[in-house]
């Protein structure tokens, strides 16, 4: 086993870097990253053995962070960066501007790999029995600079999670891709990152789904229009309906309520800048 990553989860702290604008909402920071920036720092994690975990904030996590204190105290472990038109419009609500770009985890993840000309070695973790296996013969194949030293699917009770991480960490991966869903692949990652021999420990939602051709993308014109959450649900309504219905009148409710509450306080939101 080789020398365990420092942490270095606050991504603006490393010498040199520019400080990075933040919406602060309940204890919920994402951080307003462009993707070369985003990029360059998880380079330097690589390069310097630093630690970083990674997590893409929708409008979904969000809701369960601002419903569950819990969840929202282990996000605050993770790197958070914008994903999706539902949290562009809580920015715009309270900072008076979008985030500088979207980041989502299913476009961005494959093209930091093409981006990244230094071997590195993967293990990904999650989704259903046998699918991270086929994910990781298509990445195979597409980034074939890259070497996934190990696999594992998600469906692992509590008491085997030790014996997980002792697979994780015998394989010494640089990058740990976790597709457990949310919360759970943001709750393994802030509870056990300390205890994991990798550089980049990322939530991936349904990536390996997708690298495995077990889940069908949108259509770029979807994607285009930021109506990709349309086409899943088009495609999956019961298991998406109320995601993207009832929960997203529940967002929008939640949020308008803490942006009229900050505003009787008489005091702007939190913005942090590091």
């Amino acid at each position: 086993m080789g020398k365990r990553p420092m942490p270095d989860r606050a991504l603006d702290m490393a010498p040199g870097a520019a400080s990075i604008d933040r919406l602060d909402l309940e204890g919920v920071s994402i951080s307003d990253l462009t993707r070369d920036e985003l990029f360059a720092r998880l380079h330097e994690a690589l390069e310097r053995r630093t630690q970083v975990c990674l997590g893409f904030c929708n409008a979904n996590m969000l809701l369960k962070a601002l419903c569950a204190p819990a969840y929202a105290t282990a996000l605050r472990s993770l790197v958070l960066v914008s994903d999706g038109l539902g949290i562009d419009l809580c920015s715009l609500l309270f900072r008076g501007r979008f985030f500088r770009q979207n980041l989502n985890g299913t476009d961005l993840i494959p093209a930091f790999l093409a981006a990244e000309t230094a071997p590195r070695t993967l293990f990904l973790l999650g989704a259903k029995p046998g699918i991270a296996a086929t994910a990781a013969r298509n990445l195979a194949l597409v980034y074939s600079q890259h070497r996934v030293v190990g696999v594992r699917h998600g469906y692992f009770s509590p008491e085997e999670t030790g014996a997980v991480l002792a697979e994780i960490n015998a394989a010494s991966p640089d990058i740990l891709l976790v597709a457990l869903g949310n919360p759970a692949q943001e709750q393994f990652i802030a509870e056990h990152a300390h205890r994991i021999d990798a550089r980049l420990l990322m939530g991936v939602g349904a990536l390996l789904d997708y690298g495995a051709g077990a889940a069908v993308r949108a259509p770029a014109a979807f994607r285009l229009v930021r109506l990709e959450w349309l086409f899943r649900l088009l495609r999956e309504p019961r298991r998406l309906g109320r995601r993207y219905t009832v929960d997203i009148v529940v967002f929008a409710a939640m949020i308008l309520r803490l942006r009229l509450a900050s505003l009787v306080r008489g005091r702007p939101v939190r913005v942090a800048r590091s």
